[in-house]
């Protein structure tokens, strides 16, 4: 109830000014309006009032202006669950036998609920798994891969995957006079096998592991064997189309890469365009 008060605008502060609202006094204090005295009360019971809503479920609240009393109404309570109980209370579950860890279980034939003791995988035994070479890896295996792993891409590391096959390689000087010679290279490997020279006509053909080691071997003759360490890598005197097979293979190698180096002598009684071939088994990059 909104109480409209009279402006206190030069009024006394000290009680002596009051206003009536409803048979109670209210008095000003220079701050706000107090109900006067402790005894104060209302006899007007109509300034009072309710809304009678009913509650959810039944109930209600009334204010009776002739007396000033408030009747409250309890809802009835009696289909909501007043207890909790023990679950055997319901009538679709069965418990017999309680023990740790259980669960209920629906039955669908008795259309009960009722406890059971689940019945999980806790242990393997695959009889493939067992059987492959996967069962019997440990972790010193798995610990040497994780190691061998941080060194890197192995793909790149040009490791060996297959034995080497054999090659050939060949040169031909064209109008090689009888007699003469002529200085060749010719692209085998690093370090290799040599297995077999082959000559179209018949030849003298040294092969040398620089060029140092033909220059300084220029002059010696065809019937003077090569000083050895001289760079003498194998040498050949053939009677004409012949492949000498080199028994046992000889181990050569290259101070220049894969470049091979060659003094070629045609021995075939005329000019000739004079092919060599080696046949040879990589060994090194």
């Amino acid at each position: 109830m909104a109480i409209n008060f009279p402006s206190t605008a030069g009024q006394a502060t000290d009680g002596t000014f009051t206003y009536v609202v409803a048979g109670i006094t209210y008095s000003w204090n220079g701050e706000s309006w107090t109900a006067a005295g402790g005894g104060a009360t209302a006899t007007d019971l109509t300034i009072f009032s309710a809304t009678n809503a009913t509650a959810s479920g039944g109930g209600s609240l009334a204010y009776n202006s002739n007396n000033g009393e408030f009747t409250f109404t309890p809802p009835d309570l009696s289909g909501y669950l007043t207890s909790v109980g023990s679950i055997n209370d319901h009538n679709d579950v069965t418990i017999t036998s309680v023990s740790d860890n259980q669960l209920l279980k629906y039955n669908f034939s008795n259309t009960r609920w009722e406890n059971w003791t689940p019945n999980y995988l806790t242990s393997e035994s695959d009889p493939v798994f067992s059987a492959s070479e996967a069962a019997n890896i440990t972790s010193t295996d798995t610990g040497n891969w994780d190691t061998a792993y941080g060194w890197g891409n192995h793909a790149s590391a040009g490791y060996l995957t297959a034995l080497p096959s054999r090659q050939t390689a060949s040169v031909t000087v064209s109008s090689l006079a009888d007699g003469a010679f002529s200085n060749q290279s010719i692209t085998t490997a690093a370090g290799y096998a040599l297995l077999t020279i082959e000559t179209s006509h018949a030849a003298w053909v040294t092969l040398y592991n620089s060029t140092t080691a033909r220059t300084n071997d220029a002059s010696r003759l065809e019937t003077v064997d090569p000083t050895p360490g001289s760079g003498v890598l194998a040498e050949v005197i053939t009677a004409g189309s012949v492949t000498q097979e080199i028994t046992p293979g000889v181990f050569c190698w290259n101070t220049s890469g894969t470049t091979s180096y060659m003094k070629i002598v045609n021995k075939s009684g005329s000019t000739a365009n004079v092919t060599v071939t080696l046949t040879f088994v990589k060994l090194e990059d």
